[in-house]
Parts: structure tokens; sequence; C-alpha cells
């Protein structure tokens, strides 16, 4: 038993699975490492207050001095839409004019307005907006009771109201940026996550092919047999990606049933008024119309044509891989390339937006020609078209090298006489 154990961990612990564990211990170290920092930068970006103080009082500058003594950082402007164009700007509250008025002498609720702005539909893009125009909120129910109004006053408990404002490609519209990324993200979180499985799975499917027919002793008759090579490359391909298809397309759609029954229950659970729910929707989705999220039918062309070059590069690659596969044993591991340059991207898109990295680390991802698919909706609801279009010629002249290569291996002689070698030195053993 110790014998055939050491035997087996032998041949399971070689030389090709301790390097890829190491480059994949690698690559994930450096993936919290982006992601970790990723998301402090926008925590830390929380203690940044922005204030459009229309109103212009003793009592507005009092609310600014109130946060600063919080510990926040209070930066005010005049223009919402300047200060985002020009200074960056992702979020802020405005103070409308007559609002002191409103609360001091009055002694009325008023309205003060939330903006933010829309960059992406990532993960870190659903946590913006809300939490400025909450903390400038408690801010001026502090100031009211500590230092203006004393006494039993029932709008002290809510004096202010929120309505939230959202600006993307240049518009703004009153709507809570929030639910614009809720109403996209069920699309933007499962295209990539279908081709995620895409490529990994046509990867697999097509090197665990070529490794048990070289287990098998097939490849050799079949690189002999009178057929072209590349119709041996290209049924290989077809029969992956039809494989591969029907896996992404059964996840798929669970996937798509899960989040639906989620949401029912939901509603469900909470008592939602489902009226109310339904208005909602059409209001987003009128939003998103008007800031030109909505992707153009050309739009989705171009989607559905990245889409196909990406998997025409994982499929060729993977050839280019199984061809240098030696037995089944090393299927996993010959297509970890492959997987570890998908895992990436698809992360970080989710997570965060990748046009947004430093330019060194935002480099290194466009090499990858499967980030520009993950980024394609983004680019296309966001009006990035240079970034769009460019990463389409860039997977293009991409496939074209890999198929070359591809064809040159499978049509030379280097495959065909490295198995005989190989199947004289077992015969020899």
């Amino acid at each position: 038993m110790t014998h055939l154990l050491k035997k087996e961990l032998s041949e399971l612990f070689n030389k090709q699975m301790l390097i890829s564990l190491a480059v994949s211990f690698f690559i994930i170290v450096i993936l919290g490492v982006l992601i970790t920092t990723t998301v402090s930068g926008e925590i830390a970006d929380t203690g940044t207050v922005r204030i459009i103080d229309c109103d212009d009082t003793a009592f507005t500058h009092d609310v600014a001095a109130y946060l600063e003594e919080q510990g926040y950082t209070v930066l005010t402007g005049t223009d919402f839409a300047q200060e985002a164009d020009t200074h960056h700007w992702t979020d802020a509250v405005l103070f409308p004019a007559g609002m002191t008025e409103a609360l001091l002498e009055r002694h009325e609720s008023c309205t003060i307005e939330s903006y933010s702005v829309l960059r992406s539909t990532s993960t870190v893009a659903m946590t913006i907006g809300g939490t400025g125009a909450q903390t400038v909120s408690d801010a001026i129910k502090a100031v009211l009771s500590e230092e203006y109004l004393t006494g039993d006053l029932a709008f002290l408990e809510d004096p202010v109201d929120t309505v939230p404002y959202t600006r993307a490609n240049g518009i703004t519209v009153q709507a809570d940026s929030a639910a614009v990324v809720r109403s996209l993200a069920m699309f933007d979180m499962l295209m990539p996550l279908v081709l995620f499985l895409l490529v990994v799975l046509t990867a697999q499917t097509i090197i665990t092919a070529i490794a048990a027919e070289k287990t098998d002793k097939t490849l050799e008759t079949l690189l002999s047999a009178p057929v072209p090579r590349t119709t041996i490359i290209g049924a290989k391909m077809l029969a992956a990606l039809i494989v591969a298809g029907t896996y992404a397309a059964v996840y798929g759609l669970g996937f798509a049933a899960s989040m639906l029954m989620t949401v029912s229950n939901g509603v469900e659970m909470s008592g939602m008024d489902v009226g109310a729910a339904f208005t909602d929707l059409v209001n987003t989705r009128t939003a998103i119309e008007t800031l030109g999220l909505e992707i153009p039918a050309y739009g989705w062309l171009g989607v559905l044509m990245q889409l196909a070059l990406t998997l025409g590069i994982a499929l060729t690659a993977a050839i280019i891989l199984g061809a240098m596969v030696q037995d089944a044993k090393n299927a996993q591991s010959a297509s970890l390339p492959i997987m570890l340059c998908t895992m990436f991207p698809y992360i970080l898109s989710m997570v965060s937006d990748i046009r947004n990295l430093d330019s060194g680390m935002r480099m290194l991802l466009y090499a990858i020609p499967f980030t520009h698919t993950f980024t394609a909706t983004s680019c296309l609801r966001f009006h990035d078209y240079p970034l769009f279009w460019g990463g389409m010629a860039y997977q293009a002249v991409f496939l074209a090298a890999l198929l070359f290569l591809a064809v040159r291996l499978y049509n030379s002689d280097v495959l065909f006489i490295g198995l005989r070698k190989r199947s004289r030195k077992e015969q020899d053993a």
C-alpha cells in the first residue's frame, strides 16, 4: 500500500503541477491585493463630504464646521455638474436656497438633494450615493438640536428629506444610483459568469480530450489519417464549444432562476407593495434610457462579436496547450493559464471598474484578450467606444496569431514525431 501511494503521489505531484500551484498562488495574492486596494480606496473616499451650498448662511456654515469637527473633509462647490467634470467629484449634497429660513423660522422640514456620479455597474458602484446624504442629514439634525432649536419640536426627528439624483454620460436625472445599478447588474453580472464558464469549460474539454487521445494512442492514428489538420482542429473546437455551451446555458439559466426566486421571496417576505415596486422599476428604466445607459442594437452585435472572438481565442489556446500535454493526469494543470487569465479580469470586473485602475495594472489587464469582453457592456453603457472597438480589433489580431500558430503546429511533424519518440521510449521501457 505504501509503495503504491508513493507511486501515485510521485506521478501527480510532478514538476508541472508544482509550477502551476506556485503561479496560482502568486496570481491569487495579486488579485487579493488589487481588490483590497480598490475597496479601501472607496472606503477612504467616504471620509470626504462634498457640499453645494446654494443657501450660504451661517447655519449651513455651522453644518460644514460640525462635519469637520467629526473628522470629515468638507469640500464645497457651486455646481455639481461642473465639479464632477473638472474635479471628478463622485457625489455631493446640495443645500437649496431658503433651507435655513424653512428650518429656523417656519420650523418646517425641507428637502436636500443628493447627487451621485455613475461610471460603472460593478459591486463598488452599488455603494455610492446615500452615505454622504445620510451623514449630512445627521449633521443638520445635530446642529439644529444643539445650537439653534430647543423644545419638543416634532420636525427635529426628521428635519430633512433627501431627493436622489444620478449623473452619467454628462446627463443628470432624478433617480437613485443604487436602483439604477441594481437594474443593470442582473445582466451585467450574468453575462460575465456565463462567459467565464464557457472559456474554462471549453479549454478543459479540449485539453482533456487531446490528453485522452494521447493516452489511448489514437492521436497518432488521427494525425496519420488523410484528413486535413485544419479539419481536425475545427472539429475539436466545434465539439468543445457545443459541450461547454450546454454546460454554460444550464448554469446561466440556473443562476437567473435563482436570482428571480430570491427577488420574488424577498418581495413576499417583506410585504412589498407590488404596484409601487413596478412603478419604481418603470421610473428606473426611464432614467436609464435618459442617462444613455441602454446598449443600442449595433452595440449588442459588437458584444456578440467579442464573445465569439473570446471563445475562439480560448479554443485555439486550448488546442495548443493540449498538444503539449503528455497524459490525462496533466490535463487539469495545463488549462491553468487559461483559467487564470479568465479569472483575473472576471473577478476584478465584478468588484470594480477596470478602467479606473492605475495605468500599469490597466495595461496589463488589457493585454489579456478576455478582459475586453468582460468590460464590453460597461464600455458601451458609458460610451467608451474607443476602448470597446479597439479591444475587439486587438482580440481579432490575437486570435489570428493563435490560429496561425495552431495550424503550423498541427501541420508540422513536430507533434507527430514527438509522439512517436515517446511511444518508442515507452516500448523500450
